[in-house]
């Protein structure tokens, strides 16, 4: 199925509703579903001559606060579908009620709940799941120790986590000596550094998001931990180590990533995001332009932006666009789950002397890429019921 329009379509106008956290936890990953957007629309307009419009929403990093939000994007702003979101939480309140009340939503999230028995209709996740993540890290980190002691944020996407690595470690030969869930958002991860330290743990993993694993890395840094133990960052995202510097990115042992720009593809638009956003290109602005690129493309093969018409083109959908160009591998939406299967990177730090800068930065090398394929969960195992 190519992803062009269809030849009769007369759509010439869209409304978008780009649902991103501003303010909150994930504060500084708002902007990048904004600048991905923008450089979506300006393919995409280009390419079919139409226009479309992007409404931003705050949702603050809270379920409630999103929900009100889509509601009112809905009821009131009249927009045609939606995308974003970050938090899992967040992504699966948004999502189960846009669903239920005909709207086409992409998720950024990355908790299995949303591919899983949470699924939607007419909800998708555009962000590898824990799963995926889980089974491209997990033999890196059995290389790297035998013993490993878990962090994991308190909520959905750490909970599901948690799950998962923990089970794949053990049947993988590794042992888990310990864990402990985190308040999400955290301030002091004091008391759980000082119980790692006290374990017999030879390394640990960091199953927390946005700036609070900027946060615990900081402070198990200033505890020399960093020096000791072998380091796993679960889906880890640039943005962290970059407010904490070279060194921090380097103590990086093991990080499933759902893009970076060690990717070597989109030399173009990594640059396009340099100059549009004013920042280095990282995961989100990938899974940003992917999420509206392919929306629009579904609701010009359709004809429709009803929601239904929009899902019966995405399901089973094999990506040809420019976002082809993007991520390397193959790209498809499954329509068991809704999950876009597509390759996973493991990365690691490189050393300070041989991260880029310039013309962006890439502080971390792609040690292997897997095929979707090979990490997604059976369709039968998800519990979604699509």
């Amino acid at each position: 199925m190519s992803d062009s329009g269809g030849e009769s379509s007369n759509i010439d106008e869209l409304t978008v509703g780009v649902f991103a956290p501003y303010t909150g936890a994930f504060a500084p990953w708002g902007e990048s579903v904004t600048t991905g957007s923008v450089l979506a629309k300006q393919d995409l307009e280009e390419e079919f001559d139409i226009s479309i419009e992007l409404r931003e929403y705050d949702t603050e990093t809270d379920p409630s606060t999103a929900l009100e939000r889509v509601r009112r994007a809905v009821t009131s702003d009249g927009i045609d579908f939606a995308h974003g979101g970050i938090s899992s939480a967040v992504c699966t309140s948004m999502g189960s009620w846009a669903s239920d009340n005909g709207v086409s939503y992409i998720a950024q999230g990355a908790s299995d709940t949303i591919t899983g028995s949470e699924c939607a209709e007419h909800m998708f996740s555009v962000y590898q799941s824990n799963t995926m993540m889980a089974g491209a890290a997990v033999p890196r980190m059995v290389q790297e120790a035998d013993s490993w002691y878990i962090l994991y944020s308190d909520y959905v996407w750490g909970q599901t986590a948690n799950e998962v690595i923990s089970a794949r470690l053990e049947e993988n030969g590794a042992t888990v000596v310990g864990s402990d869930a985190t308040p999400f958002p955290g301030d002091d991860y004091t008391q759980y550094i000082n119980n790692v330290q006290n374990s017999d743990a030879e390394a640990v993993a960091l199953l927390i998001p946005g700036l609070d694993a900027r946060l615990a890395i900081e402070q198990m840094m200033n505890t020399g931990l960093h020096e000791e133990l072998a380091l796993m960052v679960h889906q880890f995202e640039d943005l962290v180590a970059w407010g904490l510097g070279k060194e921090a990115a380097s103590a990086v042992d093991v990080g499933p990533a759902g893009w970076v720009s060690a990717v070597d593809t989109g030399e173009e638009f990594k640059q396009r995001v340099v100059d549009e956003g004013g920042t280095d290109p990282f995961a989100r602005h990938y899974m940003s332009y992917t999420s509206l690129d392919q929306q629009v493309r579904a609701v010009m093969r359709a004809g429709s932006t009803a929601a239904a018409d929009i899902t019966a083109e995405l399901e089973g959908h094999q990506i040809e666009s420019t976002v082809a160009d993007l991520q390397p591998g193959t790209l498809k939406w499954r329509a068991c789950d809704h999950n876009l299967i597509q390759p996973t990177h493991v990365v690691s730090g490189l050393e300070p002397d041989e991260m880029q800068d310039e013309p962006w930065k890439q502080w971390f090398g792609i040690d292997e890429t897997i095929p979707g394929g090979d990490l997604a969960r059976s369709c039968e195992e998800t519990g979604c019921q699509l």
